[in-house]
C-alpha cells in the first residue's frame, strides 16, 4: 500500500499544483467531440447501460459530456486539488467525486462505461502498475461493460516530450520543457517540466513548477495486462489532433492510441452488434 502511494505521489503533487490552471492549460482540447467519437465506438462494441465512471476525471472536463449524454456518473482522481475543482464545477454532484488511486480502486459500484482519458494511464510506470489498474477496472466493470482509455504514442514522446513550448492563455503563461530524446524507444520513460506564471491576488506574479514523468506502453504490454486482469482488447484506434479517431492505429503518426476493452468471453469469435471480435 505505502509503495503504491509513494509511486503516485509525484503525479498527485503535480496535478494539485496544476489544478487551478488546468482548464486554461487544456482550453483547446476538444472534449465534446472526443467523448462523442469514443462513445460511438463503444456502442458499436455493445455498450448499452448508462452507469459511467470517469477514472482520473481531473476537473470534470471529460465528465460533462457524459452527463450531457444522460449517464449517471461517478468520478475519481489521484489529485485532491483536481477533485475539488470538479466538485466546484458540479456542486450538485459533489458527492459523486472522490480521491482514489487507480491502482487500488475502492468499491465504487458497478459501471457500464469506464473511461480513463487524457494521459492518466501514461503515469503508470511499470507493467505491474498497469496490471493493477486494469484489475481494478475489471472488478467494477459490468459483464457487458466497456472500458475506454488512451495512451500516448511513440510519435508524441519523440516530439512533444522532446520539445519546448511557451504560450499565453487567459493572462497566464505556460512553459513546457520536454526532457525526452527524439529517439525514445518503446516502453521507455519520458518526462517534462511545466512552469506556470500567473498573477496572484496582490497582482504580483507567481511561478509554479511541476514535473511530469510518464512511460510509453507498447500495445503488446497493454494487451497482456488486460488479459491478466480478465479483460480483452476489442479495438485500438489512432487519434489525430482535433479528437479525430481513425480505425488504424499507428505509433509513428498518431498522437494517441485509444483502446476499447471488455470482460473476457469464453466463446471466441462471437458477434457484437454486427462486428466480429478481432485480436489487436
Amino acid at each position: 500500500m505505502m509503495a503504491v502511494i509513494a509511486a503516485l505521489e509525484p503525479a498527485a503533487t503535480s496535478y494539485d499544483c496544476l489544478a487551478p490552471f488546468y482548464d486554461e492549460f487544456t482550453s483547446a482540447y476538444a472534449y465534446e467531440p472526443w467523448i462523442d467519437a469514443i462513445e460511438q465506438r463503444a456502442v458499436a462494441w455493445g455498450l448499452e447501460g448508462k452507469r459511467a465512471l470517469d477514472l482520473a476525471c481531473g476537473t470534470g472536463k471529460s465528465t460533462l459530456p457524459l452527463l450531457a449524454r444522460g449517464y449517471s456518473i461517478q468520478g475519481c482522481d489521484i489529485s485532491e486539488g483536481m477533485i475539488r475543482r470538479a466538485q466546484d464545477k458540479l456542486p450538485e454532484l459533489a458527492e459523486a467525486f472522490s480521491v482514489a488511486d487507480m491502482r487500488e480502486l475502492p468499491e465504487l459500484g458497478e459501471f457500464d462505461f469506464v473511461l480513463c482519458l487524457d494521459d492518466a494511464v501514461n503515469y503508470l510506470l511499470s507493467d505491474e502498475e498497469l496490471e493493477a489498474a486494469f484489475a481494478g477496472v475489471a472488478r467494477i466493470l459490468a459483464p457487458d461493460g466497456i472500458f475506454a482509455f488512451d495512451v500516448n504514442s511513440l510519435a508524441t514522446y519523440r516530439t512533444s516530450f522532446a520539445e519546448t513550448e511557451v504560450r499565453e492563455q487567459g493572462g497566464i503563461f505556460f512553459a513546457w520543457r520536454g526532457e525526452a530524446a527524439p529517439t525514445l524507444q518503446a516502453a521507455e520513460g519520458a518526462s517534462a517540466t511545466v512552469e506556470i506564471f500567473a498573477p496572484n491576488v496582490d497582482g504580483l506574479w507567481e511561478r509554479h513548477t511541476m514535473r511530469h514523468v510518464q512511460r510509453h506502453h507498447p500495445r503488446s504490454a497493454i494487451v497482456a495486462a488486460l488479459q491478466s486482469a480478465g479483460l480483452k482488447c476489442c479495438a485500438v484506434f489512432g487519434q489525430r489532433r482535433g479528437a479525430v479517431l481513425e480505425d488504424q492505429a499507428d505509433e509513428e503518426s498518431h498522437i494517441k492510441l485509444v483502446y476499447l476493452a471488455k470482460p473476457q468471453d469464453p466463446r471466441p469469435g462471437r458477434e457484437v452488434t454486427g462486428m466480429k471480435v478481432v485480436q489487436p
